[in-house]
C-alpha cells in the first residue's frame, strides 16, 4: 500500500485531513508554499483547504533568512516535527551545514498540559489512583517537553523519586505525522529526482522506528539498566535509580538528582568540584561508551548531565541512546583516527573499502581537498582547535563528492562535539582532543593488532567463499536453463517512464471525469425530467435509465481511478 492511499485510510481519514490543512497551512505561512507546489501536493492542499491562497506568507517571517523560517516551521508543528529537525541536525550529508546550525537551536517550545491529566494518565498506567501509589506529588511539574513532563514526588517508602508522564494522545499524533511524512517525502521522490539520492522515504522510515522506540518508556528503563551495568565499575558515575513497578510504557518512575546541571559554575564552586576532573571523567566516559562497549548516550546535551555534591557525574534521560556492533566500531575508530592524524589517505581508503565512494568520484581530487582542510587545522594548537567545525568541513567536502557518509559515523561526530563543548565550558583550558588521543591511537592499534580481530575477519572470508563455491554451480546451471528456455528478462526503470505514466493516468481520469459531467448534465436536466411523464413502457424511459446505469458506471470508474492514483 503506497504512503498516500496510508494517509488517506479509514478510520484515520478525518484525522489525517485535519493535520494536514494545519501543516499546509503553517508551511504556507512561513514561506515554504512553493515547496508544495514544486512537488506537487499543492493539489492535496486545495484539496482540505479548497484554496491554497486563503493562507498568505507572515510578512514579518519573510525578514528571517530561509534556514531560521524551517526552524519556526518546525517548532509551529509540534513535537513529531521538532524531533525530526533535531535528527536532522545531525546529518550534513544530507542537508547544508548553514541549516544544522539552525536546527541544533530547536526547542520543545510546547507548554505543560494540566494536573487532571496527569491523575488521569497515573490511573490508567499504575490502575490506582496518585495517593495511593505515591505519598506525596507536586502538582507542578519542574519540566516540560514535547514528549513528557516531568513531576517531583515520594514514594510510599519515603524515596524522593521524580516522574516521568507521557503527554496525553501522544501516539495518536505521531502516527498522524509520520502519515504525513511519509506521503511527503514518497511525492518528493516521484517528483523532484534530485531527492532521490538522499532517500528520504528511508530515512522517514528509520526516525519513525526511532521515535516509536523513544516514546516507549519500558525502553528507557532498559536502557538505564544496561548502561549502569555497563559503568558498574567506574565510581566516578552515577545513573538513577528506576522502580519497576511504577514503571509502564508512558510513565516512568525514578530516583530525584539532587545535584546541579553541569554547566551550573556558582554550585561547582559552592561544592568545590574539580571541574577539569568532571571535564576528563565525561569524555572518556563517552568515548568509552562508543569504542569499547558500543552503547552510547545519544544526546549528550548539558541538560542531561548532571554534577552531585560529592563530584560524580549523574546521567539523565536514557530515551535517545546508539548502539553499534564490533565492525562499526572498527570503521569509526579508523575514521576517527583517521582524523585525529591528519591522514586523509587513510581516510579516503576507509571510504573506498566499505563501497561508500561511488566509481565515478574522482578521488584523487577528494582527497586532495580533504588534505588541504586537514593542513589547515593542522596548525592550530590543539587547546584551540574546534573539533565540530573541523568534522563539520570534513563532511561537507566529502558529501560534495557524493560520498555516503554512515549515519553512526555523523551522529557520533555530533555527540563529540557536543561533549567538547560541555568540557571546554566546564574548564576552559581543558584539551579534549589531547586527552583521548593517545587513548583511541592506543585502542585502535590494539584492536588492529588483535588475533581474535584476524581470526573473525578470516573466518568471515572463508565463510563466504565457501558459501559462494557451494551455490555458485546451481544458480549457473539454473541462468542457463532459463536462458534456454528464453525465459530470461531485462527490467529496465526510466524515470521519464514514471512521469509519462503519471501524466497519461490525469489525462484519463480527467477525461472520464468530463465525460461523466456531460452524462450527469444531460440526463438530469432534460431526459429524465421529460422521461418521468412518460410511462415505463416508452422508449424515452428506457432510453433515460440506460443513460443513467452509463452515466453512474462512467462516474464509479473515474471515482475508482482517481482513489487509485490521486493524480487529477
Amino acid at each position: 500500500m503506497s504512503a498516500l492511499a496510508k494517509l488517506f485510510r479509514l478510520p484515520r481519514y478525518a484525522r489525517n485531513i485535519q493535520r494536514l490543512r494545519q501543516v499546509t497551512g503553517v508551511v504556507v505561512r512561513h514561506g515554504f508554499g512553493h515547496v508544495l507546489i514544486r512537488a506537487r501536493l499543492d493539489r492535496y492542499a486545495g484539496f482540505v483547504t479548497r484554496n491554497l491562497a486563503m493562507t498568505e506568507p507572515d510578512e514579518q517571517l519573510a525578514e528571517l533568512s530561509w534556514e531560521q523560517r524551517v526552524r519556526l516551521t518546525l517548532e509551529a508543528l509540534g513535537p513529531t516535527f521538532i524531533k525530526l529537525g533535531q535528527v536532522a541536525a545531525t546529518r550534513p550529508d544530507l542537508i547544508p551545514m548553514s541549516l544544522i546550525l539552525e536546527l541544533r537551536k530547536l526547542q520543545d517550545n510546547v507548554g505543560g498540559f494540566p494536573y487532571a491529566q496527569v491523575r488521569e494518565m497515573v490511573r490508567s498506567e499504575l490502575g490506582c489512583e496518585i495517593e495511593d501509589a505515591y505519598a506525596s506529588f507536586d502538582a507542578t511539574p519542574i519540566a516540560a517537553a514535547s514528549i513528557a513532563q516531568v513531576h517531583r514526588a515520594v514514594l510510599k517508602t519515603g524515596e524522593q523519586v521524580v516522574v516521568k508522564v507521557q503527554r496525553p494522545g501522544l501516539e495518536r499524533i505521531i502516527q498522524t505525522d509520520l502519515d504525513l511524512l511519509q506521503m511527503m517525502t514518497a511525492a518528493l521522490e516521484e517528483r523532484l529526482p534530485e531527492t532521490r539520492q538522499f532517500r528520504p522515504a528511508v530515512a522517514i522510515e528509520e526516525f519513525a522506528r526511532n521515535l516509536r522506540r523513544e516514546t516507549d518508556f519500558t525502553n528507557e528503563v532498559e536502557n538505564i539498566e544496561r548502561y549502569r551495568r555497563m559503568i558498574a565499575d567506574n565510581p566516578h558515575i552515577h545513573l538513577p535509580i528506576t522502580y519497576p513497578s511504577w514503571c509502564t510504557k508512558r510513565l516512568i518512575t525514578m530516583e530525584f538528582i539532587d545535584g546541579c546541571k553541569v554547566t551550573d559554575k556558582h554550585h561547582l564552586e559552592e561544592w568545590q568540584v574539580d571541574r577539569k576532573q568532571i571535564a576528563e571523567v565525561g569524555t572518556h566516559l563517552f568515548i568509552k561508551s562508543v569504542f569499547e562497549h558500543g552503547f552510547f548516550h545519544a544526546d549528550p546535551h548539558p541538560g542531561n548531565f548532571f554534577v552531585l555534591k560529592d563530584g560524580r557525574i549523574a546521567l539523565i534521560d536514557f530515551g535517545s541512546m546508539g548502539s553499534i556492533d564490533s565492525d562499526t566500531i572498527d570503521e569509526l575508530l579508523t575514521f576517527l583516527v583517521s582524523l585525529l592524524l591528519s591522514d586523509p589517505e587513510m581516510l579516503v581508503t576507509q571510504f573506498i573499502d566499505l563501497g561508500l565512494v561511488d566509481d565515478t568520484v574522482n578521488v584523487r581530487q577528494m582527497s586532495g581537498e580533504v588534505s588541504e582542510i586537514m593542513r589547515r587545522y593542522n596548525g592550530i594548537t590543539l587547546e584551540k582547535l574546534d573539533i565540530s567545525a573541523f568534522i563539520g568541513e570534513v563532511f561537507e567536502a566529502v558529501v560534495r563528492y557524493q560520498v555516503r557518509v554512515p549515519a553512526e559515523l555523523i551522529l557520533i561526530g555530533k555527540a563529540i562535539s557536543t561533549m567538547e563543548g560541555i568540557a571546554q565550558e566546564l574548564y576552559p583550558n581543558y584539551d579534549p582532543l589531547g586527552s583521548v588521543r593517545p587513548y583511541l591511537v592506543q585502542l585502535y592499534v590494539r584492536r588492529v593488532l588483535d588475533p581474535k580481530t584476524y581470526s573473525k575477519r578470516v573466518y568471515r572470508v572463508l565463510h563466504d567463499w565457501w558459501g559462494l563455491v557451494r551455490v555458485a554451480p546451481g544458480e549457473v546451471r539454473g541462468l542457463l536453463r532459463r536462458a534456454k528456455l528464453g525465459e530470461l528478462t531485462l527490467q529496465v526503470r526510466d524515470p521519464d517512464a514514471e512521469q509519462l505514466r503519471s501524466r497519461n493516468e490525469r489525462t484519463l481520469n480527467r477525461s472520464m471525469l468530463a465525460a461523466y459531467s456531460m452524462v450527469a448534465w444531460l440526463l438530469f436536466t432534460w431526459v429524465l425530467p421529460q422521461a418521468l411523464e412518460k410511462p415505463a413502457w416508452s422508449v424515452l424511459w428506457w432510453y433515460a435509465m440506460a443513460l443513467a446505469v452509463q452515466g453512474l458506471g462512467a462516474g464509479g470508474l473515474a471515482t475508482l481511478s482517481w482513489l487509485r492514483s490521486r493524480e487529477l
